[in-house]
């Protein structure tokens, strides 16, 4: 007897599928924030006392070299998984209330990384909206070039090349900082939702006026507190970054809100509210610092630059930078082939293909699924009958796999319907 033939979804049957995964909660992504927060005090932890102990300890200093990379690669990580959870915050799904959602974005994702999660929306959104094409997404007009996405598919040898040793000379790779600095952290990247309506902001240079004022209050702010917590007080060192908060916050009530950062798309709460609470963040930061030097007689800022600001512009862009290639490099603008699901080992999937990322595919078409429910979705879309079960490409391991499937470094190198073969579906 003929087997019959099997019937394929329909697109009601394929939505009521999908709908199910779409819930979110008020308290699942608070336990991974808490759990990176860990992991960053920890580490920060160990490290530190490691410099304070180590000549105690009776270690020779060479072990600094170690630990310090150790540091360095932990902390990049978990700065990457907080930008993770700022992806998610981006999309709207880090928790189910709106304002809870951007507030511990802003205020424990983005913030701590120099950016805000309506600057990234922007840029995310657009890249969702226009993916993979040069003359729309966000990601390769701003970043494309440098991050060499034109020049894939490439061979592993080049790949190696390209960015195991090539991004490190150091015209590249302050060209790639600036570059993510001027988008990230400045927000002055180009996005399609561009308000068009309003008039250009004020630039000085290269700079929106309002950053080039906000970077002036920290440098200001860092000059003052500095010297107080050498020859202040600590009524002086409470209330001086009061004050110049206050000051701050009535040039920023003062300012024309056309010279802030604009965009098509509504903000949760307005941009002088995110102002304002990111210029209280690094009022908090530097207080902290001045306060920790003033009580103990010890320089920490030295700690804070070479275990939190060295990561934030070495190792955290290098996974960011890592994962993008292996999840768009090489591939087309196809709704089913702009991406790829990988398939990888777990350290591989804590530090670089953090919190969904890794069903990368799956995520382009459903943006308002969590993380915590991505890889269950991927799951049983591929036990149906449906286009996502044909033409997913799915990569198993980095370099090579012993059952011939594609790895990660397959996909860079070879054309998308190689891929397709390898997956058995040729």
């Amino acid at each position: 007897m003929e087997a019959t033939q099997e019937s394929r979804l329909t697109p009601r049957e394929l939505s009521a599928l999908v709908h199910p995964f779409r819930f979110l909660d008020n308290y699942t992504n608070l336990l991974y924030l808490a759990a990176d927060y860990v992991t960053l005090i920890v580490t920060l932890a160990a490290a530190i006392t490691f410099c304070h102990q180590r000549a105690a300890w009776g270690l020779h200093p060479a072990w600094t070299i170690p630990v310090g990379l150790a540091a360095l690669a932990i902390v990049g990580a978990a700065q990457h998984r907080l930008a993770g959870l700022g992806h998610e915050g981006a999309h709207y799904i880090l928790f189910k209330h709106r304002v809870l959602n951007e507030v511990v974005s802003d205020l424990c994702c983005m913030f701590p990384l120099f950016s805000t999660t309506e600057q990234y929306r922007q840029i995310h959104l657009g890249h969702h909206e226009y993916v993979n094409d040069w003359q729309r997404d966000p990601e390769l007009l701003n970043l494309g070039k440098t991050r060499m996405m034109d020049r894939f598919p490439m061979t592993r040898w080049e790949f190696i090349y390209n960015f195991g040793l090539r991004l490190f000379w150091p015209p590249t790779l302050l060209r790639y900082m600036w570059d993510n600095i001027y988008v990230t952290a400045l927000g002055l990247g180009l996005h399609p939702y561009q308000d068009e309506a309003r008039r250009a902001p004020r630039l000085l240079g290269v700079v929106r006026l309002t950053s080039a004022l906000g970077v002036l209050y920290l440098a200001a702010l860092v000059g003052v507190m500095g010297y107080l917590s050498h020859h202040g007080s600590w009524l002086s060192l409470t209330l001086t970054p009061l004050a110049m908060y206050a000051a701050a916050l009535a040039v920023l009530a003062a300012l024309p809100t056309d010279w802030f950062f604009s965009s098509r798309l509504r903000p949760v709460y307005p941009i002088k509210i995110t102002s304002a609470l990111r210029l209280g963040f690094i009022t908090a930061l530097e207080c902290v610092l001045a306060w920790s030097m003033f009580a103990t007689g010890f320089e920490w800022g030295v700690y804070f630059w070479l275990f939190w600001m060295l990561p934030l512009f070495t190792t955290f862009p290098y996974y960011m930078l890592l994962r993008d290639l292996f999840q768009h490099a090489n591939a087309d603008g196809g709704k089913l082939t702009n991406s790829r699901v990988a398939e990888c080992n777990p350290l591989l999937r804590w530090g670089m293909f953090i919190y969904g990322q890794d069903v990368h595919l799956t995520h382009h078409l459903y943006p308002a699924v969590p993380h915590y429910r991505l890889r269950a979705l991927h799951e049983a879309l591929m036990r149906q009958p449906c286009d996502y079960r044909d033409e997913v490409i799915e990569c198993h391991g980095t370099i090579t796999n012993p059952r011939r499937l594609p790895s990660l470094l397959d996909v860079i190198e070879k054309p998308v319907s190689w891929q397709r073969i390898a997956n058995g579906r040729g």
